[in-house]
């Protein structure tokens, strides 16, 4: 196939179930305000391979706390303060009640008329959004629709860039890699390959389902979207030109690099809408053909839902590559 357009290649999975890679060695060192972490593991091919390097505590701890904080109670419990204060500050001696339900946040206002009513409503919907847009972007979050939260994957991705610069370093040093793209992609995916699978996802407080990059690294665990948006980050520093698009679809998460497709290769192309305005989107079976290792991944192909992507392409079929 000779890719016409914008075409995104080299699909990775980096799912619980991947035999790509396997963990041999993992060390955790604690020095004087860094951690030196090592690991050490065995790719598809069975080659060795050991990287090292070091994070400094704080930027562990900053990703533990953005891991362990978020959740959708504590949200609820931001916006409703600031709306209290919203309505102290501007309500000229009005109340707020709130309620919670299954859609979001919700008030009823008693001011001494309508028209203050009105224009205090306003206030406290204006105060309403920036607060949960703020909120949301301090966890790395951003809203889909009215009513969904996920992971603001291209945030987050710029976020950990510079944190995991000694990541992208360290695999640069690993000897006899070819020195092309598509051989340091699959060093960096064989590498987050390894990392122990976990679940994070904690429905009891509505949040940690999402684990940044440094602590990821730090506690050697993570899950899909985690690992994608780690491996993004580390290949923004290691193949630093090439697009990157992770693809969400229910109960998985995806990342594909902007490569020349090959042969076996399985491609996501860019249609449907413009450049820049990818989110939520219908993909049906008949819009969406899922890779051999993705379909025998709980079954993804015989329960394919919405999928969504972040990323400066947009709803994106995945074909395989044939000889050119």
């Amino acid at each position: 196939m000779r890719p016409g357009g914008a075409v995104v290649a080299a699909l990775i999975s980096l799912w619980a179930n991947a035999v790509d890679a396997q963990q041999l060695d993992f060390k955790r060192v604690s020095r004087s305000g860094d951690e030196l972490l090592s690991y050490r593991w065995k790719d598809s091919a069975k080659h060795d391979y050991t990287v090292a390097f070091t994070l400094t505590r704080d930027v562990i701890k900053e990703a533990e706390a953005s891991f362990h904080e978020f959740s959708m109670d504590a949200m609820w419990r931001t916006l409703e303060a600031d709306l209290r204060d919203e309505v102290e500050k501007f309500g000229n001696g009005a109340r707020i009640d709130l309620k919670r339900n299954i859609d979001g946040l919700h008030w009823t206002l008693k001011a001494r008329d309508q028209k203050e009513a009105d224009l205090l409503s306003q206030k406290v919907s204006a105060r309403l959004e920036r607060a949960q847009q703020a909120y949301l972007k301090a966890y790395l979050r951003r809203m889909v629709g009215e009513h969904r939260v996920m992971v603001d994957f291209a945030a987050a991705a710029s976020a950990m860039q510079n944190p995991l610069r000694a990541v992208a370093k360290a695999l640069g040093d690993v000897p006899d890699t070819a020195n092309d793209d598509r051989a340091k992609i699959a060093l960096a995916l064989g590498f987050f390959q390894e990392i122990p699978y976990a679940v994070l996802e904690d429905k009891q407080r509505r949040g940690g389902d999402f684990l940044p990059g440094p602590a990821l690294l730090a506690q050697n665990r993570g899950d899909c979207d985690s690992k994608a948006v780690a491996l993004a980050a580390v290949l923004k520093n290691f193949t630093r030109f090439r697009k990157l698009v992770v693809v969400t679809m229910p109960g998985h998460a995806i990342l594909a690099v902007d490569l020349p497709s090959q042969e076996g290769d399985w491609t996501v192309r860019s249609g449907g809408l413009r450049p820049g305005h990818g989110a939520d989107r219908p993909c049906g079976k008949h819009h969406l053909e899922i890779s051999p290792r993705c379909a025998r991944d709980r079954d993804l192909a015989a329960k394919l839902g919405p999928c969504s992507v972040a990323s400066p392409l947009s709803s994106m079929p995945i074909s395989r590559a044939s000889p050119a």
